[in-house]
């Protein structure tokens, strides 16, 4: 049994040390870091979440062969293994038969993800969705303008908890076991009418999420009055390199964190002096070739300033490590330095029109 989607973007732990160009998605080496995004494109918003909508047209299958996609919107709340989370939308399908099926559903943690089919759809069918928490219970609705079928329902699951992130994604389902399903050619997804809490959400207020299919990627073009496309993704030559760079920061800092989160109050201050340094160095190594360049005009200035912010922590390490301060100071300065890092690599990202994962940090400071 296949899962609708659900957000997995969230890996930064509470207790890392660096955070400054945290990077994409992927396991082994630099060349697995560079070409796995995940398996959703749209966007989502990090912040108080209470409502969420969206449209589109339900998109055409137009290759042969057994393959799956789905278009939804989505909340989430905080929480590991499995945390809260809702979404409504379609299914765009082509099952062993080779007959394409569109449907809408809904889903939740408590289903396990599954999707539950509420009614048949067509391709090309104009669809309206909503999301709603209100007093104890979440509204679900979608309404296929074009068949004129409609459906709502409320349900008390995955209330409990704030939830922090809106979501507008179309994804590339996964199997309950976690294996990507193949992926159909469709045509243009479009999504309009987005709105948070009643709001458009602004462009500097939402994070790309990029897609990688086998030879490609799929990715958001800039939110524009509430509307996006997916479109095909592009890594320049100058975000591959920043993501190379992104790439050794985040091996050494990993490893820093993982001894980093063992410490206790009986940590020695050797020990402390010990990763602070090494830390020093990471930073310093990886604002050097940050600044080294070249870099398009566009990302001068988010990386300038990302570069003076990985600097500024690298000084505090560097503190840390010549008269080491309690690990309660320690980590409360590393958690004061978290958003403020995020927010600049956020920025250059969206520069080099890269892919943009949240972290914790972000999670937590709501921006």
């Amino acid at each position: 049994m296949r899962t609708a989607g659900r957000w997995l973007g969230v890996v930064a732990a509470a207790t890392a040390i660096a955070v400054g160009a945290a990077a994409c998605g992927g396991a082994g080496g630099t060349a697995g870091a560079l070409s796995s995004f995940g398996h959703m494109a749209g966007y989502v918003w990090s912040g108080h979440v209470t409502a969420v909508t969206a449209s589109w047209s339900v998109p055409r299958i137009t290759s042969t062969g057994e393959s799956h996609a789905s278009t939804w919107i989505g909340a989430q709340a905080p929480g590991v293994p499995h945390p809260p989370f809702i979404q409504v939308g379609t299914l765009e399908d082509r099952g062993p038969d080779n007959i394409p099926s569109y449907s809408a559903f809904w889903t939740d943690t408590r289903q396990g993800f599954r999707p539950q089919v509420l009614f048949a759809v067509h391709a090309c069918d104009n669809v309206s969705t909503a999301l709603t928490l209100t007093a104890g219970h979440w509204r679900l609705s979608i309404e296929d303008r074009t068949g004129r079928h409609t459906s709502t329902l409320s349900t008390t699951d995955e209330t409990a908890g704030d939830f922090n992130l809106a979501e507008w994604l179309q994804e590339n389902p996964t199997e309950v076991s976690g294996k990507v399903t193949p992926y159909p050619g469709l045509t243009t997804v479009d999504m309009t009418a987005l709105t948070v809490n009643g709001t458009q959400p602004r462009y500097g207020d939402v994070f790309a999420q990029w897609m990688s299919l086998p030879g490609r990627d799929q990715a958001p073009t800039p939110l524009q009055g509430g509307a996006f496309t997916i479109t095909h993704g592009v890594v320049t030559s100058a975000a591959r390199r920043y993501l190379v760079i992104a790439h050794a920061q985040n091996v050494s800092v990993r490893r820093l964190d993982l001894e980093a989160a063992r410490f206790t109050a009986r940590t020695s201050a050797r020990d402390l002096e010990r990763v602070s340094s090494e830390a020093a160095a990471v930073e310093r190594r990886n604002a050097d070739a940050l600044a080294r360049g070249p870099w398009p005009a566009a990302a001068r200035g988010p990386i300038g300033a990302l570069v003076r912010q990985v600097r500024v922590e690298a000084f505090i390490f560097a503190a840390a490590a010549e008269h080491p301060p309690s690990l309660a100071t320690w980590r409360r300065q590393l958690a004061g330095l978290a958003p403020a890092l995020q927010v600049r690599s956020h920025l250059v990202r969206r520069a080099l029109r890269l892919p943009e994962p949240l972290s914790q940090a972000v999670l937590d400071a709501g921006v």
